[in-house]
């Protein structure tokens, strides 16, 4: 059994999808309640989505109000009208059963699992929001707990098969037995009176291990060679100066090469950290690549525009006529980002690129497309530097004489690495053609 919280929106678009699922004869609307405005001929996407609204908009102070759960099962494990029970249990316990709670239930028949989407507001009836608080852990353990009643079998994982596993992995230390433990989603504490490391999750203890046996599988030494710490000492600076925060770090780095990062110490002031490879079933020290505190060094958000904003005037100098896309290219390898209709985001905020910029991103896009060039909006060039220097800026052709030495050589500034190769560290095919308009 399986339990997901998907996205949640501002306009329900998960309506829309179940109800495209319906008119496929994919899907079937099994549970409308609380929609009293809507005869159940008025049950479209439109009216659906519009009554969803309209509710969540008495509270002002929420944006995105949907609220969007798929539970699945294996095979025909359990009937359709087994998991509407299951549904109902489930909304209880996460909050969204109160009387006049508005909510639909679609059962999917277009796979060969069994499976359910409830759509509902994150807005009770009385206006408050509903707790989202540690909202996936909790849905976690009621999902355990609701199992555990409905089918009386415990849901916990074999301790012993999780404890084996991390006994694999190569290690040096108790803390580092832990980290492993810990990248898996599990906690690990030590007891005041006995050798042993107790496990938990989500609170709960799930049992023990020995310290002796923890330290029986450890390695005296285990350090990376020389060109395996060169490797991940560019990968770890390259997606840190890519994220706002340590956790965006995390995730880049256990999302793209399957390593997770642990720290030790306290969450806000750390004082090390374990660099867990899954590939390879081995654990590093941090330090050996960069330290605790040149790691976490991350920049503001007003100095990481600066710099973007400094990079795109740099190639445009250096290559008066690169497109977007050619500068796009850049941006993604070095920040992370790309300009978007004159924009560039990053850690979840905005800046519109200056008027000058982007009208001659527009005229260079339309030469290389083939088209007539517009004028350049003189009216919209930065006070410090004339007409004619501008106008002189865009003349050179692209990559020719001097202008096309300069370039080759200042762009080399804004590659991953200062010259590294950057294909050891991450895929640029994949994000060329993921910027391919």
């Amino acid at each position: 059994m399986i339990i997901t919280i998907l996205h949640s929106s501002a306009d329900f678009h998960a309506v829309a999808y179940n109800e495209k699922k319906v008119s496929e004869g994919l899907a079937e609307l099994i549970e409308v309640k609380n929609f009293d405005s809507l005869l159940p001929q008025d049950y479209n996407a439109a009216n659906l989505r519009n009554y969803l609204i309209e509710y969540t908009a008495r509270n002002e102070n929420i944006v995105n109000g949907q609220f969007h759960v798929a539970i699945s099962c294996k095979g025909h494990e359990y009937t359709h009208d087994q998991l509407l029970d299951i549904v109902h249990r489930y909304l209880k316990e996460m909050g969204y059963a109160d009387e006049g709670q508005p909510l639909l239930v679609y059962a999917h028949h277009d796979t060969d699992n069994n499976h359910i989407h409830i759509i509902t507001s994150r807005i009770a009836p009385d206006g408050h929001k509903i707790n989202h608080n540690h909202e996936k852990r909790r849905s976690r353990t009621i999902t355990e707990r609701i199992m555990a009643e409905y089918t009386g079998q415990q849901q916990s994982p074999d301790i012993q098969k999780i404890a084996t596993d991390a006994l694999g992995y190569r290690y040096t230390s108790k803390s580092q037995f832990c980290a492993i433990l810990e990248s898996q989603g599990f906690d690990c504490k030590d007891d005041d009176d006995k050798a042993v490391v107790h496990i938990y999750r989500n609170g709960d203890e799930l049992g023990t291990i020995q310290t002796q046996l923890i330290m029986q599988h450890a390695l005296k030494d285990n350090r990376p060679n020389d060109q395996r710490r060169r490797q991940l000492k560019a990968i770890l600076k390259k997606y840190r100066n890519l994220s706002a925060n340590k956790e965006e770090l995390a995730a880049a780095m256990k999302k793209k090469f399957g390593i997770s990062l642990v720290s030790f110490g306290q969450k806000d002031s750390p004082y090390g950290y374990a660099l867990v490879d899954h590939k390879i079933k081995t654990v590093f020290k941090g330090s050996e690549f960069v330290s605790i505190r040149e790691l976490l060094q991350f920049e503001d958000t007003a100095t990481r525009f600066a710099k973007i904003e400094q990079t795109i005037d740099g190639i445009l100098k250096d290559n008066p006529t690169a497109t977007t896309r050619d500068i796009n290219l850049l941006l993604h390898r070095q920040f992370g980002t790309r300009i978007h209709h004159g924009t560039v985001s990053w850690n979840d905020e905005t800046i519109s690129l200056s008027p000058f910029v982007q009208d001659q991103l527009h005229r260079n896009n339309r030469v290389a497309m083939g088209l007539s060039p517009e004028p350049i909006k003189i009216t919209h060039l930065p006070q410090e530097q004339s007409k004619e220097e501008h106008h002189h800026n865009i003349t050179p052709p692209y990559g020719g004489g001097a202008g096309g030495e300069a370039s080759h050589g200042s762009n080399r500034e804004y590659e991953v690495g200062h010259g590294m190769n950057a294909s050891g560290i991450d895929d640029e095919q994949s994000q060329r053609a993921k910027w391919r308009r």
